[in-house]
């Protein structure tokens, strides 16, 4: 291989370099550290340039992709840091298909100017490159096989087995320490080793009931909170206020995440369990962790006679809850096609078209049914010259809609309990003084109570939910 050859390699390789060094940036981590550990962040770069060069002889091309690869990520990093306060950890390829399906979910909070570039290098770079750039005669086909076998010997296990580089637990400090592409590797291989005793340790007791067992309808309302909280609008929600003020207890609800991340609040409260005991599957239970059916309160209900069923106007298989809710013992999943026809509000099906299908549920049930409502109406982003505004109309149409349930409760057979929090505050600027915990309540149509505040995380309200389901 002579001269000019190398210098074709060389040109080829600075594009991976270029965006792994964006990448160590982004996640602030400097480039003085062991050789070792800086090889092991390198690693994926290398291995996919090597490969792409191998399959294509082209090394510009070659690191063109590799670069606007690494753009893409370390600008989702940036935006997840900017939008969240959480970095990309390594379940958040598992919301890649749901980018692809639902952009406006996710692509509004990156904001347009990155999106425009990003978008225009990720399909322009490639086919410039492409049609620019002759293969390199140097790399024969043999050659090429070589180089494909050599980059996978070399780089390949550093993916599947990544060495055992200390982790904090903390996604950002690990990104900082490690190198983001390190950090990833070894969340992912400690995730999948831990997965199974964390499993094995997980039982529920069972759940003492006596006739007439309620009915529970438990809502997760999409960005919801009490607003007094960030603009100060009192009495917005009239029907929220006076269900609180009989509840058995309300108070704030500690979401795990805040602005996005839903799966996190939902699977605690469902389950019961604390974060700790999921470790780094905290971060998206239902991506690995709740693909075997677990003990659940909808299992349960379950075992103790309920019908279950998951009422939620949009895709299933977003967040992998088509696999995930059966498994943790949901009888039905009533999705976007249960729904089809029904009244929209913006880009969602309304609160008040879901609040109604939970009516015609309860009013049909012949058994208990345990209902777990999970609303859209309010997600975000939410458009207009005043987001805030825009997100406190949604807010006013789920009070209704939880309003709505509770009268329904005078014509059932058996009692009701409603159980209602927000699964996160709203991704706007504003935020509350006094924490990031949402709000929640628990009412019962048989038993009112003095509306006594006691403040809860997901695993505290999964117990309260037992409580306010067993005999007084």
């Amino acid at each position: 291989m002579n001269a000019a050859a190398f210098a074709h390699l060389a040109l080829g390789a600075a594009p991976p370099l270029a965006g792994w060094w964006l990448l160590r940036r982004a996640a602030g981590a400097g480039l003085r550290q062991p050789p070792a550990r800086l090889a092991t962040d390198l690693a994926p770069a290398a291995l996919l340039w090597a490969l792409l060069l191998a399959a294509t002889a082209r090394p510009v091309l070659a690191g063109c992709v590799v670069f606007s690869l690494a753009l893409a990520l370390a600008l989702a990093d940036t935006a997840k840091r900017r939008v969240l306060g959480e970095p990309v950890v390594f379940s958040d390829v598992a919301l890649l298909s749901g980018v692809v399906r639902h952009p406006g979910l996710y692509l509004p909070f990156a904001g347009p100017a990155r999106l425009a570039g990003a978008a225009a290098l990720l399909l322009l770079a490639p086919p410039l490159a492409w049609l620019a750039e002759p293969p390199l005669a140097a790399l024969a086909p043999g050659g090429r096989a070589l180089l494909a076998a050599a980059a996978l010997g070399l780089a390949w296990p550093s993916l599947l087995r990544p060495p055992s580089l200390p982790l904090t637990g903390d996604p950002a400090a690990d990104a900082a320490a490690l190198g983001p592409c390190a950090a990833l590797a070894r969340q992912r291989a400690v995730a999948r080793a831990e997965r199974p005793a964390r499993r094995a340790r997980l039982a529920a007791p069972p759940l003492p009931l006596r006739a007439p067992a309620p009915h529970l309808v438990l809502v997760q309302a999409e960005s919801f909170c009490d607003p007094r909280r960030l603009c100060g609008a009192a009495g917005a929600l009239p029907r929220w206020e006076a269900l609180r003020a009989a509840a058995l207890q309300h108070g704030r609800f500690a979401a795990p995440a805040f602005g996005a991340n839903t799966m996190r609040a939902e699977f605690g409260v469902l389950t019961g369990l604390p974060e700790a005991a999921l470790g780094l599957d905290r971060f998206h239970p239902y991506f690995r962790f709740a693909r075997v059916p677990l003990p659940s309160l909808a299992s349960a209900l379950g075992a103790a006679g309920y019908a279950t069923a998951c009422l939620h106007p949009f895709d299933r298989r977003f967040f992998g809850r088509h696999r995930a809710l059966p498994a943790l013992g949901f009888q039905r999943f009533l999705d976007a096609r249960a729904f089809a026809g029904a009244p929209r509000v913006g880009a969602h099906v309304a609160d008040a078209a879901l609040g109604a299908r939970v009516i015609a549920e309860l009013r049909a049930a012949a058994t208990p049914l345990f209902l777990f409502v999970i609303t859209m109406q309010a997600h975000g982003p939410w458009p207009g010259p005043d987001p805030l505004d825009a997100w406190l109309a949604h807010l006013r149409d789920t009070d209704a809609m939880l309003g709505a349930i509770a009268d329904a409760a005078r014509g059932l057979d058996r009692p009701l309990l409603l159980a209602a929090y927000g699964d996160h505050l709203p991704a706007v600027p504003q935020r509350p003084r006094d924490g990031l915990a949402t709000d929640y309540l628990l009412w019962r149509s048989d038993r009112p109570g003095p509306g006594a505040r006691r403040d809860l995380d997901p695993a505290g309200l999964h117990a309260a939910l037992r409580a306010a389901l067993a005999p007084p």
